[in-house]
């Protein structure tokens, strides 16, 4: 009994060793973990589009100049039915070099914003935007992207990429200044080039019914015209009023000879104000204005007051619907064109000119729009007879050409197998709105 006692005793005594030593480990394990450890947090995505943007330029600029200078031609021209296999290997080869630059535009492009951070000020004095030529160049390489996937058979992905190259040109679209927006015009061009043959390719319909679906939900807001030409309005009235603020003792002398495009010498600032005096009298600013202080701020002044009198009235012409708004932008050019001095913003604020440069994209708009349309229309009989056929796609009411009102052009090819959607070149005043057109054939009749 006694040795049986001192058993269980003993077993007893090490059970609660045990137990303790357990728990001495569970303690210090739970100090080590519970003990706070310094670290550096995870970096969250910039929700600033313009910010993957330039890391995607920057990752361009690195590729070889020979391979993306295929970047300079139009979509349309890089990729044809009568593109060789050596041409298609070499854009296969930029598409891979320029990998890094596509993921990070199309994690821009998902942004909902993108502000290239323009310094207004700096702007006063140069008027050079080096991202613009980029953008055009990275849309183009991101459709491009978008072709090679639609060539594996992998058309949802080919769609949401040809959407991305729409938000980039959208961004553009949406920033401070007219050279900004026409660089967006462009992009968005590009990616209306590739979605229209996408549609019309795409053997899964129901894919194609949702893409028209989607941009017909952001098709409103794509450009905005009047606001981008009341911004560039202000953005001349700075300009204008910091050249003012340069005189006589600040940089007015650079600032003027810039905006005639003329050479900066390398010479003494006596020196760079004869250059920059002697340039402005031959665009028809007289000596005098350069005489004093009170002489540079009046005529100035008088400029100032001309300029904001015309950007208001031409951004007056652009809520007008074509071919009005072309009309009203010629006559607001009439007006004034006597009073402007010619430097390198005059040939860009044409009034007319931005009005038909809108309104072809709108023509444009509306041919890949009606080319959705029709695409998701196409049965086992091919593609219908007439545009009757998908007006209740647009409300019962058929996109008309933006030129004129006139109806579109459709007509059924091979035997409907393919279609043609196209508008109509048209003269409106002295500009001359150009012929567009969109023709889809069986991949074996190309």
């Amino acid at each position: 009994m006694h040795s049986t006692c001192n058993h269980y005793t003993t077993q007893r005594r090490l059970a609660n060793l045990a137990l303790a030593l357990l728990l001495t480990c569970v303690t210090c394990c739970g100090s080590a973990i519970a003990r706070e450890r310094l670290s550096l947090p995870m970096p969250r995505t910039a929700i600033n589009g313009a910010i993957h943007y330039q890391r995607a330029i920057l990752f361009l600029s690195a590729v070889d100049p020979e391979k993306r200078a295929v970047l300079q031609k139009p979509i349309w021209e890089i990729v044809t039915p009568n593109t060789s296999k050596e041409e298609l290997a070499e854009l296969n080869e930029l598409l891979i070099e320029s990998r890094h630059a596509i993921r990070s535009a199309l994690v821009g492009a998902n942004q909902s914003v993108a502000d290239f951070g323009l310094d207004i000020r700096q702007y006063m004095v140069s008027a050079l935007l080096p991202h613009n030529q980029s953008m055009v160049d990275m849309a183009k390489l991101v459709t491009l992207h978008g072709m090679h996937r639609e060539s594996e058979g992998r058309w949802k992905e080919a769609a949401e990429i040809y959407f991305a190259t729409l938000r980039m040109g959208r961004h553009m679209t949406h920033q401070t200044t007219l050279a900004e927006a026409f660089a967006g015009v462009e992009m968005l061009e590009t990616a209306y080039f590739a979605l229209g043959y996408w549609a019309a390719d795409c053997p899964d319909k129901q894919l194609v019914e949702d893409a028209f679906d989607m941009l017909a939900a952001s098709a409103h807001d794509l450009v905005q015209p009047t606001r981008t030409l009341q911004s560039e309005a202000n953005i001349i009235k700075m300009r204008l009023e910091t050249l003012e603020g340069a005189f006589p003792d600040g940089p007015w002398a650079e600032m003027v000879l810039e905006a005639f495009k003329a050479d900066i010498p390398m010479a003494g600032p006596a020196e760079l104000r004869k250059a920059a005096i002697k340039v402005a009298v031959e665009h028809g600013v007289p000596k005098g204005a350069f005489k004093n202080k009170e002489a540079f701020l009046e005529y100035m002044d008088g400029k100032l007051s001309v300029y904001l009198d015309m950007a208001n009235e031409s951004a007056l012409c652009l809520t007008h619907a074509s071919p009005d708004s072309i009309l009203c932008g010629e006559a607001v050019t009439k007006k004034y064109q006597d009073e402007l001095i010619e430097t390198q913003n005059t040939s860009v604020w044409k009034p007319a000119s931005i009005a038909s440069l809108f309104v072809v994209h709108e023509a444009e708009l509306a041919i890949m729009r009606t080319c959705m349309a029709v695409s998701a229309a196409q049965s086992a009989d091919g593609y219908p007879a007439s545009l009757d056929a998908v007006a209740g796609k647009f409300g019962g009411q058929l996109p008309t050409s933006p030129y004129d009102g006139s109806a579109l052009d459709y007509e059924v090819l091979e035997d409907g197998k393919g279609f043609s959607i196209s508008v109509s070149a048209v003269k409106v005043g002295s500009v001359e709105l150009p012929a567009i057109n969109f023709v889809h054939v069986p991949r074996e009749s190309k």
